[in-house]
């Protein structure tokens, strides 16, 4: 991903049902989970990425971690 104005809306298209995804106003992106989880579970609420292809890789890192944990 090289930061195309389409190439956001596949991260969105992708994560956006749990994630709010968008431009950093000082350059970057950032990623905010739409529910907050508890710190106990040792996933992340925020993401900050420079570029959209690092974005990429760590909400899908996020993303197996979390379907990982266990049901409760």
């Amino acid at each position: 991903m090289t930061g195309g104005p389409g190439e956001i809306a596949i991260l969105v298209a992708r994560y956006g049902r749990h994630w709010l995804i968008s431009e950093a106003a000082e350059g970057g992106y950032h990623a905010v989970r739409r529910h907050s989880l508890s710190e106990e579970s040792g996933l992340s609420n925020v993401l900050c990425a420079a570029t959209l292809g690092e974005m990429a890789r760590r909400l899908a890192a996020e993303n197996e971690r979390e379907n990982r944990l266990p049901a409760q």
